[in-house]
């Protein structure tokens, strides 16, 4: 007599289609066939989601990335679902891991960093070397990382994401510039204090994309560049003010182990609890918050200072996300 197995799946949070996180698979009955022994069925889950299985065993599973569980998620944190599914000899289940990202924002090698010396390759600034920020002026950077990725053609999660020259508003930025997807750069427009209360929040760029102005596309290998500092920074990179690294659990666990080590070495606190290096420089919006931005400044940012370039009101939100 055959047995079913058990199947396990896994959808990674802001990995999104049309809004939803997608999985799929086939049970399979050991040593016997599939073929009509399962009961279709639709089975809700918790997260605006639910598993559809047909009556050969192929399931589809599907979660709303904007559910406020999903949300939620801390950097490195999971959410699990157990569904059970029924085949004319008894049931077994499928069990779906929804995973935080894991992209560490960062820099593509050419892109231009503004420092006291005038702007530079990302690729040419060395530790201790000065770089200009947003809130503290001229600051050492500590530590850089660099990591080369081949994104395939249909990895968005590692592909990087392309701002066109005043793909923000007039001058912003003022060239291409592209960044990893979970890169987040700096929005200041009317509906912000309306969404959040701040003045100023940061989103992840991949919530900007529109196929337009601002896209993703394969371009083969891609060397990232991270820039440490003390505390959490705003940069300027070609008018585009965006993060430095942040290595919370998700920057942290996007590095291979020797990489780890070594920004371990100079941060030792941050191996056991990255929690240790302090807040976000400024609000850090959540998936649906972004994508609501995203949408407003596709219709097309009509104010001079609608992203990327300092406030004429002073900053009031500085370090809001623990």
């Amino acid at each position: 007599m055959g047995f079913p197995l058990a199947q396990d799946g896994s959808v990674t949070e802001d990995a999104d289609t049309g809004g939803l996180l997608i999985t799929t698979g086939q049970m399979d009955i050991l040593l016997q066939s599939d073929i009509g022994r399962w009961t279709a069925e639709t089975i809700p889950g918790s997260y605006g989601s639910e598993l559809v299985i047909d009556a050969n065993g192929a399931w589809t599973y599907t979660a709303d990335n904007d559910h406020p569980a999903i949300d939620a998620l801390n950097d490195g944190e999971t959410l699990t679902e157990v569904f059970t599914v029924t085949w004319d000899g008894g049931t077994t289940t499928v069990t779906i891991t929804i995973n935080g990202v894991t992209d560490p924002p960062c820099f593509v090698e050419g892109t231009l960093v503004d420092t006291p010396r005038g702007p530079r390759p990302v690729q040419d600034l060395r530790v201790g070397d000065l770089v200009l920020t947003r809130d503290d002026g001229a600051q050492p950077i500590r530590w850089i990382g660099a990591t080369t990725v081949e994104p395939l053609a249909d990895d968005m999660t590692l592909q990087p994401v392309r701002l066109k020259k005043d793909a923000l508003g007039a001058g912003v930025p003022d060239r291409d510039v592209c960044v990893s997807p979970m890169h987040r750069v700096l929005i200041r427009t009317p509906q912000v204090p309306l969404l959040t209360g701040a003045d100023e929040v940061l989103c992840p760029a991949r919530h900007l994309v529109n196929g337009r102005t601002v896209f993703q596309a394969d371009t083969g290998p891609v060397t990232y560049f991270h820039l440490f500092f003390d505390t959490h920074q705003i940069l300027t990179s070609c008018a585009l003010e965006s993060e430095s690294f942040f290595p919370g659990h998700v920057g942290l666990d996007g590095f291979a182990a020797a990489t780890r080590e070594e920004l371990f070495r100079l941060f030792p606190d941050l191996r056991s609890l990255p929690e240790t290096y302090g807040r976000t420089a400024r609000t850090v919006l959540r998936g649906y918050e972004a994508r609501l931005i995203g949408r407003d400044l596709e219709a097309g940012p009509t104010r001079e200072n609608a992203l990327g370039k300092p406030s004429d009101l002073p900053y009031q939100h500085r370090h809001a996300v623990p």
